[in-house]
């Protein structure tokens, strides 16, 4: 099965180790890990490292962008991205090594011209054959460009995966995608309220669901993964004890549900799979490094319950 996965934002993702963040003090660091950041990038490392051959679009410029190539080709993954003026952004996660604090600092997405987003839509059509998946991820600065891509797809067979926010987010969800997959915060912001407690969580899941979309998920966090095909509401969960890492555990959590659909799984065997994969982040530095055996590990520790 082809799948593919559009990063309209990557960066360079750099792991920096301080003993300690001190104010007008000169700080001694240490890089622990240089390599292709950006929520589609990430999915698409997890992916290959849980078995799934996939493809890594989206853009990438100059040296930085050139760099995220040849990173994510080195891991086995193929790339086919499209080049861009503005060069890839860097982004920083700072580990105090005294305390265990986490820093993580975001560089803004780059800004792209018409020319260039017509380039990546295009380019995305023509690696997109019947029964493919396309994973659209993160941001876009060009809101309707996730949409545009989910009515191409939608008319070859193909199903789509959105996880972005805000105006990216409500124009995807109006394309009808095959699946949803977003945080607390951002279906909130979606629908318009905060969800507070686990039925204000289920009905804006319904409500989501409701607009034609077959499967939506709400990351929890600590407390799992809910999500529903409009006939159930499943939720999973998985507490971890020794939590290493946070950032791109939802990445790792949206390839779990990738691989599961890939498969022809269940809507509980995607949200048994999502978890796992979310919870085997938390095991190491870095977004998508997930490891299969740790995986199967966790698989059997997932709690499955049927909400509704």
């Amino acid at each position: 099965m082809t799948v593919i996965t559009v990063t309209f934002h990557p960066a360079v993702d750099k792991v920096v180790h301080v003993p300690r963040l001190r104010p007008n003090e000169a700080t001694r660091a240490r890089v622990g890990n240089l390599y292709a950041g950006g929520k589609g990038n990430n999915v698409a490392r997890a992916l290959n490292r849980l078995g799934l051959e996939v493809t890594a679009t989206g853009f990438q410029g100059g040296y930085t962008g050139d760099f995220c190539a040849q990173n994510l080709r080195a891991e086995g993954i193929q790339t086919a991205f499209t080049p861009c003026r503005v060069i890839t952004r860097t982004s920083q996660l700072i580990i105090e090594d005294e305390t265990g604090a986490v820093f993580p600092i975001y560089e803004p997405g780059q800004v792209v011209e018409t020319d260039e987003t017509e380039a990546l839509i295009e380019s995305v059509s023509r690696l997109l054959p019947p029964g493919a998946v396309c994973l659209l991820c993160g941001s876009a600065v060009v809101a309707d460009a996730y949409a545009r891509i989910i009515t191409l797809a939608d008319q070859r067979g193909v199903r789509c995966l959105l996880d972005s926010s805000g105006q990216a987010l409500k124009l995807g969800i109006a394309a009808k995608p095959y699946l949803v997959k977003v945080n607390a915060d951002e279906l909130g912001e979606y629908i318009g309220y905060k969800l507070v407690d686990r039925q204000s969580q289920v009905r804006a899941l319904q409500e989501t669901q409701a607009n034609g979309i077959p499967i939506v998920a709400v990351s929890l966090g600590a407390e799992g993964l809910l999500a529903t095909d409009g006939d159930t509401v499943w939720l999973g969960s998985l507490p971890m004890s020794n939590v290493v890492n946070t950032v791109g555990c939802g990445d790792s959590l949206l390839a779990g549900l990738t691989l599961a659909l890939c498969n022809d799984g269940s809507l509980p065997e995607m949200v048994r799979w999502g978890v796992a994969c979310g919870a085997a982040n938390t095991q190491i530095i870095g977004a998508g490094f997930i490891e299969r055996d740790v995986v199967n590990g966790l698989l059997a520790q997932v709690n499955l319950e049927r909400i509704l």
